[in-house]
């Protein structure tokens, strides 16, 4: 019986410290969101220059269309259909700068 009372005037010292502060929980929990820009997709790679042979996202693609010609690296792209990765046969870009889509073969391995 005196280890039950020890033990409990013990727990009873170490819990006082942290109601110390006055400070009362109302349950409710604040989380702080970061939020982050849309990715900005870019063409990495022409090469040879003017040839519509692109790296985009790391993967290789090739210009079916004559509108793919004037892309050079660094201008602002989105994917209008395919796959980001390659996992497709062909892929539609559109170019922020010229305005226009190009229809692309993606080059990675199909699974």
């Amino acid at each position: 019986m005196l280890r039950v009372a020890l033990a409990f005037g013990l727990a009873l010292l170490t819990c006082q410290s942290a109601l110390a502060d006055g400070m009362v929980d109302s349950g409710r929990r604040y989380y702080h969101r970061r939020y982050l820009p849309p990715e900005r997709h870019v063409i990495e790679v022409v090469q040879p220059p003017y040839s519509g042979v692109f790296i985009i996202n790391g993967i290789h693609f090739t210009g079916m269309t004559p509108a793919c010609l004037g892309w050079v690296a660094g201008e602002r792209i989105r994917l209008i259909d395919g796959d980001w990765h390659g996992h497709c046969v062909t892929a539609v870009f559109y170019n922020y700068r010229h305005h226009n889509t190009c229809e692309m073969w993606c080059r990675a391995v199909l699974h």
